[in-house]
């Protein structure tokens, strides 16, 4: 007789596989933001500062069009960031690792095929600049119903 087992896959983890090296970072504050700073929020740095801010624009001039982490903390509210730094934030700096795309943020509508236009004469994407170092982005698919 076989026994046939439910397990609920509905929480897919965001990191799916691999090893991971996060930063304990400063994120810089952001005197114009009014939405909240989710966890999965992919980010950049400033090389000025080396404070890390949201990925927003492909074609900054100040190291912020280079997609470098992922900030893995507590929601930030607005009025936080508004406020001044936010130091001792988790940020997924490389690895070796895959995560699910379903769960990465990346504001100002920006996708994984916009390509970074500073910097770089061979034009690679956010996926590309996220793969070297490290971080492969991986569909996850819904199993928590049968199938026969």
């Amino acid at each position: 007789m076989a026994v046939q087992a439910e397990t609920d896959n509905t929480n897919v983890a965001f990191i799916r596989t691999g090893f991971s090296l996060v930063k304990n970072s400063t994120i810089a504050q952001d005197g114009s933001r009014s939405a909240v700073l989710a966890y999965g929020t992919l980010m950049a740095k400033v090389s000025a500062t080396q404070l890390w801010t949201p990925f927003i624009d492909e074609t900054a001039t100040d190291g912020t069009a280079i997609p470098q982490g992922i900030y893995l903390g507590q929601e930030i509210a607005a009025a936080t960031l508004v406020a001044g730094n936010v130091v001792d934030s988790l940020i997924l700096v490389g690895g070796a690792l895959t995560i699910d795309v379903n769960q990465l943020v990346i504001e100002n509508s920006k996708v994984l095929t916009t390509v970074i236009t500073v910097g770089t004469t061979d034009l690679r994407t956010v996926r590309d600049h996220m793969a070297n170092r490290g971080i492969f982005v991986e569909s996850t698919i819904d199993i928590s119903s049968f199938e026969n």
